[in-house]
């Protein structure tokens, strides 16, 4: 495999167009010139694209030429056309692995330094916290060792994809889509930038696909448009984007292994009385996390700690708790309850149940988690903050720490990890008011 494939696969697309429609780098040249402003797409420019020397600007320049050429190749030998939004997807694919693994590096290469005045050092000190919860996020959603990695690498073609496998990389891409926080370690950021682009390319082809469920076979079926020859193509076209998005990832994990951010075990799994992992039985994970409403709409989740800082902007009201269950196993299991456990130093700890409906009075409890995928409850954090004052003046006492628990419908309880209530606290205050916004 290349270690820059989504360049080769850009130029090599771009030159396999260029030969259908038989013209030459001078007719494109005087075409380019026609154009209303001009536009340069000399020989000087072009060729670097076509060879993968370079990654075309976005931009007017690019977006005339593959116009121009698949325009000639309906018209020659009637070549379905991608789209500009198909070839601007490819380009941004090539233009972020380029930024990351420059060509003629390979996966061993020391990745990207720190900037600091102008001089690149080496990453020093400890990884931060924010970075290990971003990385253990990731992890959960798509992990190393799941059965849809092992699938997908051995897989010869994607004519059919197990919705064991589709729905991991689905539900990975749509939580990780609308994420605001980056990395603190710039290297990881950009190599988590590459996995994004190339996932959601992988994306697109699976949503391409048919889902025969219905018909009791569960997986998802490459479509027929027509032809054995246009269908091989579309196998191709899905073929190279998990290669793509495998080899972003691979890349990944070994940076993210090179920082010590792989985590030797989720707290879930650590904490005791979570069951879970042995033959027969399913394997949750249970966390805590801060529900956030943008300014531009959408719920966000963050870290509870970093929706708490003072000064953090682009967020509104209403502000949620969310608690996201992860299956890191292969049974499939329901959901049935969430909750969130109050300890206050003596006795039993205070529930708080997070209600059947969520925003927008759209069911969310009970729901099935499947083999090697995530979900999530929200529930209004005023509403717990609340509920915690009032217990506080009852028992006269302050309440110290809070985890999250889940109960699947066979009664088993998987516990998170308990958060100091001095790290929830400031969010609780903010959703009830008394925080700065």
């Amino acid at each position: 495999m290349s270690d820059t494939p989504a360049v080769d696969r850009l130029a090599t697309t771009l030159k396999q167009l260029l030969e259908v429609t038989g013209l030459s780098r001078g007719q494109i040249e005087t075409y380019g010139k026609t154009q209303t402003p001009p536009v340069n797409l000399g020989k000087s420019k072009t060729s670097p694209w076509f060879n993968g020397k370079s990654v075309p600007e976005p931009g007017r320049p690019f977006n005339t030429l593959v116009g121009f050429l698949e325009d000639q190749a309906f018209r020659k030998v009637g070549r379905p056309k991608q789209g500009v939004g198909r070839w601007e997807l490819l380009r941004k694919a090539a233009a972020e692995e380029r930024r990351f693994l420059p060509s003629g590096s390979d996966d061993t290469a020391p990745p990207p330094q720190t900037v600091v005045n102008g001089a690149s050092v080496a990453p020093s000190g400890p990884p931060s916290d924010s970075d290990r919860l971003k990385a253990g996020r990731l992890l959960d959603l798509l992990p190393p060792d799941g059965p849809w990695n092992a699938w997908l690498r051995k897989a010869a073609t994607l004519f059919r994809v197990p919705l064991s496998v589709s729905h991991v990389v689905c539900d990975a891409y749509e939580a990780l889509d609308g994420d605001v926080f980056d990395y603190v370690d710039p290297a990881v950021q950009e190599a988590h930038k590459v996995v994004l682009v190339r996932l959601e390319a992988f994306y697109d082809e699976l949503n391409g696909m048919h889902d025969v469920s219905d018909e009791g076979r569960p997986f998802l079926e490459m479509s027929y448009p027509g032809t054995t020859a246009e269908r091989n193509e579309l196998n191709r076209q899905a073929c190279q984007a998990r290669d793509e998005f495998l080899s972003a990832y691979r890349i990944l994990v070994n940076l993210l292994n090179a920082r010590a951010l792989l985590p030797s075990g989720s707290p879930a799994a650590q904490d005791v009385g979570s069951p879970g992992g042995e033959a027969g039985k399913p394997d949750i994970g249970v966390e805590l996390l801060a529900g956030c409403t943008l300014e531009a709409g959408g719920i966000i989740s963050v870290p509870v700690g970093l929706a708490g800082q003072e000064g953090r902007r682009g967020f509104s009201e209403p502000y949620y708790l969310v608690v996201r269950a992860a299956n890191r196993g292969v049974h499939e299991v329901q959901i049935e309850d969430v909750r969130i456990e109050v300890d206050y130093g003596g006795g039993a700890p205070a529930l708080y149940l997070f209600p059947p409906d969520g925003p927008g009075r759209k069911v969310q409890l009970p729901f099935r988690l499947s083999s090697h995928s995530g979900g999530q409850v929200l529930a209004n954090a005023a509403e717990l903050g609340h509920a915690v004052a009032q217990v506080g003046r009852e028992h006269r006492a302050l309440p110290q720490r809070v985890r999250p628990v889940a109960r699947t419908g066979s009664g088993i309880n998987y516990e998170g990890a308990w958060i100091a209530l001095e790290d929830v606290s400031p969010f609780l205050l903010k959703a009830l008011g008394g925080g700065a916004r």
